[in-house]
């Protein structure tokens, strides 16, 4: 229970010095044509997934995440994916409570990179 504690404490500590472990489309955007190697963790259902998604997404449902913990890197960026960033802001902040560098994605895909005529991917992938 120390490490969960002090893990945590920690998460509390960032948020208090303006770490709130987002990121904006544009940064996200950035990020990628910058050519920084990423983990793009999209938690929405498969066929929405399916219809329209960031290049490079990984999809898993957020209800199954935790099934995945060992096969996320915790040696980059895991960026998360939701509709709207409410779903991905709660994976995001577990995420960190375990030692990842996750960050969710600012207004999701409808309020954040869609609104923003960001490009997607049409189509099945991985």
């Amino acid at each position: 229970m120390d490490d969960l504690n002090r893990a945590v404490q920690k998460y509390f500590t960032d948020c208090r010095k303006g770490e709130n472990n987002l990121i904006t489309s544009e940064e996200l955007f950035k990020a990628m044509e910058a050519g920084e190697d990423l983990f793009l963790l999209d938690i929405r259902r498969e066929e929405d997934f399916a219809r329209e998604y960031i290049d490079g997404a990984v999809n898993i449902y957020w209800y199954d995440v935790g099934d995945y913990l060992d096969v996320l890197p915790k040696d980059r960026r895991v960026i998360v994916i939701c509709y709207t960033g409410q779903s991905s802001g709660q994976v995001a902040a577990v995420l960190r409570l375990l030692g990842f560098r996750a960050y969710s994605l600012g207004g999701g895909m409808m309020n954040g990179w869609m609104k923003k005529s960001m490009p997607t991917k049409a189509g099945c992938a991985g």
